[in-house]
């Protein structure tokens, strides 16, 4: 099924001024974006109700942010953050407690606070996004002093600004979407909360417990915010009520009437570390970027550059790490692929490897939005991707990249066989105004105007 998605439901310009640690001089990619003009930014609400929100307060509740620019663990995050900032928001990121990082620090102008809640083995393991493999069997009892450590952390920031509108913005329904419903009914009737689904978090709600649970989240949430369409459906569909805009919820303590706002936003698509786009080398690698774990597929990439005839595999570059780098080095040895990994690099160098692809291979089991596939496209490389997430929209099969159905190795190898002897082109114009919609500029006014509907005056 082809994913429907769209930067958003309702953009405006930002109209506060940045503060000055976050000038748009310092940070370019936070002045790409869609112009006032562009019909994707369809508008809502008048520009006096733009303003109010300009100054909203947010307190972004992550299960990990980068500890430093350098940091490859959720740039988006970051990005996500400092937008909001240029826009006009006060941020503040409230976060599991990191071991290479200080409790209270500024990672690229944003404040970050850092919560203890376990033993630091714990900790070092859900910072590096491993959370849904931590909280099992007895493990599973540490993710109770996490949503109450951090939902207090939060709740106090909100408190500190009474008489001021906050936000409470978590990512992922679990836990930080719980946490935030948490934190903002701890905080008081201005405080609204924002519950941002991601995908991971859909796919691990398995069975009527994790579904119960996540009902419950969402329909105390002030707004419901999806990275897809198709994830807002799943949404709806635990929330059982329409799509579209409705008006803000009610601020009486016994509950919301007509449940909360649902919209979509992806994160923004980091093109400031992209550099210019540059034809593809003939002879460059297949390159494939990720986090080293299951569902980014990588096992399948390497049995299907196995399956192609000897004299029409590429060269094959894995960058990334994550748990399943000993598995996936010992599949390439045994299925005699000669597969590079490159281990992670930092967010101001990937760009250089995308450089150096002929193509990128996205082979993902699922995705949310699948962020490697635009910063491809957008880097002007061409792709080959499993059809989930984003990569429908952004990919025209034979003009820009090909598609292949997820898990399959043998359909990957065909696909690959077939795209490595196409010329493709990424044409640098084309994906800038496919890419448009989902720039940091857009990313900010959407999320902008879904606070300025749910915070109480």
């Amino acid at each position: 099924m082809q994913s429907r998605l769209h930067a958003h439901d309702a953009a405006h310009q930002p109209c506060a001024a940045s503060p000055a640690h976050l000038a748009p001089s310092r940070h370019p990619a936070e002045r790409t974006g869609v112009p006032a003009s562009h019909p994707e930014r369809r508008r809502h609400g008048s520009k006096q109700d733009r303003c109010e929100t300009g100054r909203v307060r947010v307190a972004l509740v992550a299960p990990g942010f980068p500890t430093s620019l350098d940091d490859h663990h959720k740039p988006f995050l970051l990005d996500h953050a400092r937008a909001l900032a240029v826009a006009g928001a006060e941020v503040t990121v409230v976060c599991p407690a990191h071991p290479d990082a200080p409790r209270r620090h500024v990672v690229g102008g944003i404040e970050v606070h850092r919560v203890r809640f376990a033993p630091r083995r714990i900790e070092a393991r859900v910072a590096l996004g491993e959370s849904y493999r931590v909280f099992s069997g007895l493990s599973a009892l540490w993710v109770v002093p996490m949503i109450a450590q951090l939902a207090l952390a939060a709740s106090r920031h909100a408190r500190r600004r009474s008489g001021e509108g906050t936000v409470i913005h978590g990512h992922w329904w679990f836990p930080c979407g719980l946490v935030a419903v948490a934190a903002a009914a701890l905080a008081g009737r201005r405080t609204a909360s924002v519950v941002h689904i991601h995908g991971s978090d859909a796919a691990v709600t398995t069975n009527a417990i994790h579904r119960w649970l996540a009902r419950r989240v969402l329909r105390r949430a002030s707004a419901v915010v999806t990275v897809s369409e198709d994830l807002q459906d799943w949404a709806s569909s635990l929330v059982r009520r329409p799509r579209g805009p409705h008006p803000p919820p009610s601020a009486e303590p016994s509950g919301r009437t007509g449940g909360p706002l649902l919209a979509v936003a992806s994160m923004p698509v980091g093109a400031d570390r992209l550099g210019t786009p540059t034809p593809a080398p003939a002879d460059g690698p297949v390159i494939g970027i990720g986090r080293l774990m299951a569902e980014k597929g990588f096992d399948v990439l390497i049995e299907a550059v196995a399956l192609m005839p000897p004299a029409a595999q590429p060269e094959l570059v894995i960058v990334g790490d994550g748990p399943d780098l000993t598995l996936l080095e010992a599949l390439a040895l045994r299925r005699g692929v000669s597969a590079e990994f490159a281990g992670a690099v930092p967010p101001n160098e990937i760009g250089e490897w995308y450089g150096r692809a002929r193509l990128v291979c996205v082979p993902s089991r699922r995705e949310g939005f699948g962020m490697i596939t635009a910063e491809a496209l957008a880097a002007g490389r061409p792709v080959v991707a499993t059809a989930v997430g984003a990569a429908p929209h952004f990919i025209t099969e034979g003009a820009n990249g090909f598609l292949a159905p997820p898990d399959s190795a043998d359909a990957l190898a065909a696909v690959l066989t077939k795209a490595l002897q196409t010329e493709l082109a990424a044409s640098a114009s084309t994906t800038a105004v496919t890419l448009a919609p989902f720039g940091a500029e857009a990313h900010a006014a959407a999320l902008m105007e879904i606070y300025g509907q749910i915070v109480q005056p």
